[in-house]
């Protein structure tokens, strides 16, 4: 292919932006520019985005690129922050001119290294499998999905969770949403990570609304969990999920998630994606994940750099370990504050 040249977003219209990740296969809900809009008003980063157009000016191939700035992890350029999949999109001669020029940006920036997340078929990059993701296949038989569930705790759970008199509903008011982000607040602080900054979900809301659904599990007309469905194409995507730790035994989780596949498999859905865990330090997050009739699927991630000693943020390591038992004693408005001004950097 002859490529005419390459451009960065400003220079694409947003229709023939989407008219291309419709004919690609592989383009996934975060190559969207309803995506980039979320990361770039919530976290400020400044976006990099490449086009290759052919000779008749028409889109063939994207990379979309944030450079961000973190003393914890390095400033980087990367695709794409907060992003479990997002590499090049394109044939095999599109994608390795783009990721060619996004190794010229990347020396141009000064940048710590270049991360991609997906495989790149290149020697120049190290290649880290860290996560996986856990897909299950759905049906529009949906007797067909409840069979694949593991019959002794997710079946179980989800009986027990309804006999229990929880309710789950979908949700677009502000302020269910505000209190969906409370409860993620208190979860991750009881296991001693930054959240999602407020700004953060109501900027998904905003830009993102036509793709994303709010489920909402009710005890007692009061919201004890809920999750964040994020929907591309022929897939849902498990986004965000948050539970009071005084109601587990209710099963929220399992509440909110079946009402949500039960809805895909009626919408015609083909796939739906628990979304990834690090293998680390989320083991019994990725046993959770398994027991829903799943099939693991290995993300890879792809980094370059000029430092042979490249070193990305252990979630293992002990600075890791101590950093969590610290934010664990934070008080509830320092902690919102600290993941604020955090969490951006550690995408």
């Amino acid at each position: 292919m002859n490529i005419a040249e390459i451009e960065v977003t400003h220079k694409v219209k947003e229709k023939e932006w989407k008219e291309f990740l419709s004919r690609s296969e592989y383009a996934t809900v975060y190559h969207t520019p309803e995506w980039k809009k979320t990361l770039e008003e919530s976290f400020g980063y400044k976006p990099y985005y490449l086009f290759v157009k052919d000779e008749s000016d028409l889109i063939v191939g994207m990379l979309p690129l944030f450079y961000v700035k973190s003393k914890l992890t390095g400033n980087r350029l990367s695709s794409l922050p907060f992003s479990h999949i997002s590499g090049p999109v394109g044939d095999k001669a599109t994608k390795n001119f783009l990721i060619s020029e996004a190794i010229n940006l990347y020396k141009n920036l000064g940048a710590s290294y270049l991360e991609i997340r997906d495989r790149v078929e290149d020697n120049r990059f190290l290649s880290k499998n860290m996560f996986s993701t856990y897909i299950l296949e759905l049906n529009p038989n949906i007797e067909e999905v409840w069979k694949q569930l593991h019959k002794g705790s997710v079946r179980r759970a989800i009986k027990k969770s309804e006999k229990s008199g929880v309710v789950v509903d979908t949700a677009k008011d502000i302020e269910s949403l505000k209190e969906f982000y409370d409860l993620n607040c208190v979860g991750k602080r009881k296991i001693g990570v930054p959240c999602h900054p407020w700004k953060f979900f109501k900027n998904l809301f905003r830009f993102m609304n036509d793709y994303i659904s709010l489920y909402v599990a009710k005890y007692q007309n009061n919201i004890i969990g809920g999750g964040i469905m994020i929907y591309y194409k022929d897939t849902v995507i498990y986004g965000y999920g948050a539970a009071h730790p005084h109601y587990l035994k209710l099963y929220p989780y399992n509440a909110f998630l079946w009402k949500s596949i039960k809805d895909a498999c009626l919408s015609r859905y083909k796939y739906f994606d628990l979304g990834r865990a690090h293998y680390n330090v989320e083991r019994g997050l990725m046993d959770f994940k398994r027991r829903w009739g799943t099939i693991e699927k290995k993300l890879y991630y792809s980094y370059y750099s000029k430092n042979k000693d490249l070193k990305i943020l252990d979630m293992s390591g002990l600075k890791y370990r101590l950093g969590t038992k610290v934010i664990r004693k934070m008080p509830m408005p320092i902690y919102k504050k600290f993941s604020d001004r955090i969490f951006g950097s550690l995408g």
